[in-house]
């Protein structure tokens, strides 16, 4: 149905049958997650890696023999890139494509048993086509990862010879979609079935590329996949606001407990109970404005940019689904035995997003990816350094000791300064430069000291993960702040409550390390955390209206948020 729509196809390009709007898609993809994140899924494997792999990595001859078959369903495939013991690791992969010089063919195979393509969607069932990862071997000599268009069935779904299937089993959710274990035994491909936008192999059996560095090609064939760190962080949002929503208006609903003689009050009415979701609440707008910036930049991305672009996508992608994996737990436990109930959609969101954290990347994984392209901008920043950008730096360091780090600003619990927007841009941006500048200082100790690089950087791991946290965290306040500013007067009341508590709530969370350094007092961070609890009381006057503004259909949320209170 969504085919025969054109949403499959909505972002290729319109000679192909679509509408030339990758922003669209995502869009699509974001709303239909409010439906079943398992056709979701499969709308996403479809229509996205399947079809944006052969977009962005194929050629002219691609587009005219597979795109618009793909973006009407008529050729179903999948995405054949994680293998059993090469998850993350992509430069690692075994599988192979050897190219033949007798008939320039190519032949694609699993060396070893745990070499085959494991968790991929489409696959078991339905799909025909897979672009597959493999290494690409010319006279014995390995030049590298690429990928190549192979059939795996054909239109009556047989599946073809040399290819062995097996579907993943039953899994914690998403059970909609037929994830498989793909073996190839000597297939043999046409030279066409190349992906060649990056790397060729001429007509003398020649591997040629425009990119000359390995590192630079294989990050740039990767780069061009981002899309899938945008759609997977906005369905999970998806999820969230559903959660946030049935759990809030039941809290708003739910009696228990009261006054001596009274009546029982709404559970939204404890403090703690607003506590445990009021900071779920900031947080889906922080995260929200968010990605739409991270959206508008991949949509007018440059060269120059797509590092960074590909540093907030693989952060977000984590932040997001780390926050909704967070959220839908509070939710399910602030919804009680109710909660628990199959009937409250909390069950199916809660194990179907838990795979979030995993596909797209390793949440862990991508968050030191973060980290890296932070200190390589340290880096960068240093080694273009003259005596004047020397200078500043150290006046920007010492301004910092004495406008933020003097015994005043240490123990200011002013309320005005603790909503101040200028004393939370300052103290997210400083844990951000603190940090990165230590690991580089700890990173260079470490291999002065004689490590290798490989063992200095796994020490170094527990620490990149707090510099990506502090980026993110900025990156967020940021767009809060600049959404703030130009947000219709009738709502900057509420949402100024809502970034009050998203900044208050980062800052409570990092208490610790500020008062390590030196830049908070005691006495602060207790304010810190009456301001907190003041904040979500504040907000839960609103809390209903707040989410009746993600504007979810009631027949996609839970009979229980509906039900008359005396009966719940």
């Amino acid at each position: 149905m969504l085919a025969k729509q054109g949403f499959g196809s909505h972002a290729y390009p319109k000679q192909y049958g679509g509408a030339g709007d990758i922003e669209g898609y995502f869009t699509i993809m974001e709303t239909l997650s409010y439906h079943d994140l398992s056709l979701v899924i499969k709308f996403g494997v479809q229509f996205g890696l399947w079809g944006m792999s052969v977009m962005f990595l194929g050629t002219e001859k691609h587009f005219e023999k597979y795109l618009k078959d793909i973006g009407t369903l008529d050729i179903p495939g999948g995405f054949a890139m994680t293998e059993t013991h090469h998850g993350s690791n992509v430069k690692g992969l075994e599988t192979t494509a050897t190219y033949n010089h007798k008939d320039r063919s190519f032949t694609i195979n699993t060396p070893v048993p745990f070499a085959r393509k494991e968790y991929i969607g489409n696959t078991a069932l339905h799909g025909e086509m897979v672009t597959v990862f493999a290494k690409l071997i010319i006279d014995d000599k390995d030049y590298g990862v690429n990928a190549f268009i192979v059939p795996i069935r054909d239109r009556d779904k047989n599946v073809l010879p040399g290819v062995r299937i097996e579907d993943c089993g039953h899994k914690m959710g998403l059970n909609g979609v037929d994830n498989g274990v793909i073996y190839f035994d000597n297939v043999v491909i046409p030279y066409d079935n190349m992906l060649d936008r990056f790397a060729q192999v001429n007509e003398k059996g020649e591997f040629e590329t425009s990119i000359p560095s390995d590192n630079r090609r294989f990050f740039t064939m990767l780069g061009t996949l981002v899309g899938g760190r945008i759609g997977i962080p906005r369905s999970a949002l998806a999820a969230a606001k559903t959660g946030l929503t049935i759990a809030v208006k039941y809290g708003d609903n739910r009696r228990q407990f009261g006054p001596n003689g009274g009546m029982e009050v709404p559970v939204l009415n404890y403090r703690i109970h607003q506590q445990r979701l009021m900071p779920y609440l900031a947080n889906s707008f922080a995260i929200h404005f968010g990605l739409q910036y991270l959206t508008k930049r991949f949509m007018n991305r440059t060269e120059d940019d797509m590092q960074e672009i590909e540093a907030l996508a693989a952060g977000m992608k984590s932040y997001s689904t780390w926050n909704t994996r967070d959220a839908l737990q509070e939710c399910r436990e602030a919804c009680g035995g109710k909660g628990y109930l199959s009937e409250n959609r909390i069950d199916d969101l809660k194990n179907d997003t838990e795979i979030y954290t995993t596909f797209e990347g390793d949440n862990t994984v991508l968050m030191q990816l973060v980290a890296k392209n932070r200190l390589g901008e340290f880096r960068k920043q240093f080694s273009e350094m003259n005596i004047a950008t020397i200078f500043s730096y150290v006046l920007d360091q010492a301004k910092t000791a004495v406008t933020e780090k003097n015994p005043f600003a240490t123990r200011n619990t002013d309320d005005s300064h603790l909503k101040d927007p200028e004393f939370h841009l300052h103290a997210f941006q400083y844990r951000e430069k603190e940090l990165v500048s230590s690991a580089a200082r700890r990173f260079k100790r470490l291999v002065d000291d004689g490590l290798d690089t490989f063992d200095a950087a796994n020490i170094m791991h527990p620490h990149m993960l707090q510099i990506a946290f502090a980026y993110l965290d900025r990156v967020f306040l940021e767009q809060f702040q600049l959404q703030l500013k130009s947000a219709d007067e009738s709502l900057k009341e509420v949402l100024t409550r809502l970034y009050n508590l998203f900044a208050i709530n980062k800052l409570q969370e990092n208490k610790a390390w500020y008062l390590e350094q030196g830049y908070m007092e005691g006495v602060k961070t207790k304010a810190i955390r009456k301001l907190f609890s003041q904040l979500c009381w504040e907000i839960r006057r609103d809390a209903v209206p707040i989410v009746e503004s993600f504007n979810i259909p009631e027949n996609c949320l839970a009979p229980i948020v509906t039900t008359d209170s005396e009966q719940v």
